[in-house]
């Protein structure tokens, strides 16, 4: 599949909702297989839906060379277990989705959470589950970091720590052609589907709500869904409008959608993503030094190329405590 058809962010960083935004659009075309099955709420590339709650799932990930200079930053609790437990999700490609066998996860996350830990010198152990557990987990204890392509925002930050390793921008997805000329600033009145606990549905939203009801405009009414591939069917079902969420993962299944989607080729308010770790975890230093590692051996350059997210790369991962 060639990405480089991938659309290009508009350059809107920072700006308000209540602004104008860049409405030029990207049509991203190819097969309908994953966008088909993803839509149906079962794994992203047709394979059978994902097991409830959590649950075990192998990496498609190559392996990755022991750093000494991370694993030294291992502390021993870490060392005697042996293993790193990954919080992780699935149906959001190209960031965490099942490969045909319905075992095997594949896309950014996978390779990053299985390269990191092999950097650590530990073996790492991907439990999948829904984005909305994934906090609470880590704060009883059950995942040692979490790879979801979580962004990184003040509220998190006060009950979990994260290390940064992607800059994700926030979009909307429509039906081909843009038939109600959707942009981030003409939502109002509109149905938007949206993914439960998100940023998109906690933060932005409310935000472009407000916009709405201040400027006098009918409110937004938001439809909200356990996950991504329910919110993208109600959008090709004709029950809502557009969906809102990441502009990266957007474009990689409106590339998949045979023509059926387009992406708003807009950028609102650039967060970082962070791989999550439990509130003052001493293994934060060592995946900080991991993820620095990979990204000057060329691995993390490498995975985000073969993932078509080259645009959200970063050079410095950070420690971001709260």
């Amino acid at each position: 599949m060639n990405r480089t058809t991938r659309p290009t962010r508009a350059q809107t960083a920072g700006r308000r909702p209540s602004g104008l935004v860049s409405s030029t659009t990207t049509l991203l075309a190819t097969t309908a297989l994953l966008l088909l099955s993803a839509c149906g709420g079962g794994a992203a590339d047709g394979g059978a839906p994902a097991p409830a709650g959590a649950a075990p799932a192998a990496s498609a990930a190559t392996a990755h060379a022991v750093v000494p200079e991370a694993a030294a930053l291992v502390p021993e609790a870490a060392k005697t277990k042996g293993t790193l437990t990954v919080a992780t999700g699935e149906g959001y490609p190209p960031f965490e989705f099942y490969a045909e066998d319905n075992t095997t996860l594949q896309g950014v996350d996978p390779e990053i959470a299985t390269a990191v830990a092999q950097s650590l010198g530990l073996q790492p152990e991907l439990q999948v589950l829904k984005f909305d557990g994934v906090i609470p987990g880590l704060q009883g204890g059950r995942y040692d970091v979490a790879a979801i392509a979580m962004g990184i925002t003040p509220a998190r930050n006060k009950v979990v720590d994260f290390v940064s390793y992607f800059q994700g921008g926030t979009s909307i997805m429509y039906p081909a052609g843009n038939p109600l000329g959707l942009t981030l600033d003409t939502m109002c009145g509109h149905t938007i589907a949206v993914q439960q606990g998100t940023i998109y549905a906690t933060d932005y939203l409310p935000t472009f709500i407000k916009a709405c009801t201040d400027g006098g405009q009918p409110t937004i009414n938001v439809s909200t869904y356990p996950d991504q591939p329910a919110a993208t069917l109600a959008v090709s079902s004709g029950r809502a409008d557009a969906t809102i969420g990441d502009f990266g993962p957007f474009a990689y299944v409106a590339q998949q959608s045979n023509g059926k989607f387009e992406v708003l080729d807009a950028n609102y308010s650039p967060a970082p993503y962070g791989l999550a770790v439990p509130k003052g975890s001493e293994l934060a230093p060592a995946i900080e030094k991991a993820l620095e590692a990979l990204v000057a051996d060329g691995t993390y350059a490498k995975t985000l190329e073969k993932w078509g997210v080259s645009a959200g790369a970063i050079k410095d991962p950070a420690v971001t405590r709260g």
